[in-house]
């Protein structure tokens, strides 16, 4: 309570605080010595002591090895993940049992500013949200092929209001309107014929989608090991098979991520080096950034210069929010790619940074 009282929070907080403290000290004492040698600030060290609730204590030793050298090299997100895949690692039957007891639920309610809007919250399988956001999107979109001009927000929220009649959607798509076939069936006949619709009905309603798996070769038999699912992070194998059943499964060959590979001689990045340059940077290569790096735009770590040659290629490339590019551009941030994959920040206040695959370490400060 003392202690609370001092910190200005609650002493339930406190107690919560001091009692992964305690954790982190006596049982996680690589984690724990990083954070007294200055390396790494408490709160991360507090993070991975709460994330071992539940986990067998005589195996906090192999969770202290795997994650003490990331505290202080990795942004929130990406710690976060690393260490809900290290204590999957350490302890599958755990992930599987949380995942089994996780709640399904679909909520809703409404708006006291609004009377005329409401809201919707729901868990629901990852299978299924993805399938969900993959047919908004085509409604959205479709929306906006017909005409909509409203921001792509407000053609989402029209596309999911839509979902609650079948028939519009139908419509809305271009098949043919079966708002009569929608009625329960009453003879064989109609039975018939609604499975036939179902049948046409397939194929518009299962929009393409994509999902990015990351997993090893050598593991892919074994159920207890990692595979990394883009935008949603460390899942087990054997979970996997839960997001891609009833799916076409597409496999796409090794792309060697080392060295320059590739240089053409023009600005626009062709896909194969851009899947190289995404491979090796997962994340934007800004300092401690957590934004997965899919989706971004390729910086020409060098500017690019017209009419000069071998200007486009992996060791010349890196991912950066349009923000950090135009802190390079145009205020003073100076970044260099010494080796492919390994970059240096120079701030215009002096700090150094170098950013890899392995995060960010900050470097004697250059007066």
């Amino acid at each position: 309570m003392e202690w609370a009282c001092a910190h200005g929070c609650s002493e339930t907080s406190a107690r919560y605080q001091i009692g992964d403290t305690m954790i982190l000290a006596e049982q996680l004492p690589e984690c724990w010595q990083r954070i007294t040698q200055g390396r790494a600030p408490l709160w991360q060290g507090q993070k991975v002591a709460a994330a071992c609730d539940g986990v067998n204590p005589n195996d906090y030793w192999l969770i202290d090895l795997q994650i003490n050298a990331s505290l202080g090299v990795l942004g929130p997100t990406r710690l976060y993940n690393l260490i809900d895949a290290v204590i999957k690692r350490t302890d599958p039957d755990r992930a599987r049992r949380q995942a089994e007891t996780r709640s399904r639920c679909v909520n809703t309610g409404g708006d006291k500013l609004d009377p005329l809007t409401g809201w919707l919250s729901a868990r629901l399988d990852r299978a299924d949200t993805i399938f969900l956001e993959a047919i908004i999107q085509l409604i959205a979109d479709t929306l906006a092929a017909n005409g909509d001009t409203t921001n792509l927000d407000r053609r989402r929220a029209k596309a999911l209001g839509l979902l609650s009649s079948p028939a519009a959607v139908i419509e809305l798509i271009g098949l043919p309107t079966l708002r009569g076939m929608l009625q329960p069936p009453e003879t064989e006949h109609d039975k018939q014929t609604l499975t036939e619709a179902c049948t046409q009905l397939k194929p518009a309603f299962t929009p393409k989608t994509q999902i990015y798996v990351h997993l090893h070769a050598d593991t892919i038999t074994d159920a207890n090991q990692l595979a990394r699912v883009e935008k949603i992070g460390p899942i087990l194998i054997s979970q996997v098979k839960q997001l891609t059943h009833t799916t076409t499964i597409k496999l796409t060959p090794v792309i060697h991520v080392g060295g320059a590979g590739e240089i053409v001689d023009m600005y626009e990045t062709p896909t194969r080096i851009r899947n190289q340059v995404l491979l090796r940077d997962p994340y934007e290569i800004a300092p401690w950034s957590s934004t997965q790096s899919r989706g971004l735009d390729l910086d020409h770590t060098n500017p690019y210069q017209p009419g000069v040659t071998g200007q486009t290629s992996a060791e010349n490339l890196g991912p950066l929010t349009r923000r950090f590019h135009r802190a390079k551009t145009l205020a003073g941030w100076q970044l260099d790619q010494p080796t492919p994959g390994i970059f240096i920040w120079q701030t215009p206040a002096g700090q150094q940074f170098q950013v890899d695959k392995n995060g960010t370490q900050r470097l004697p400060r250059r007066e």
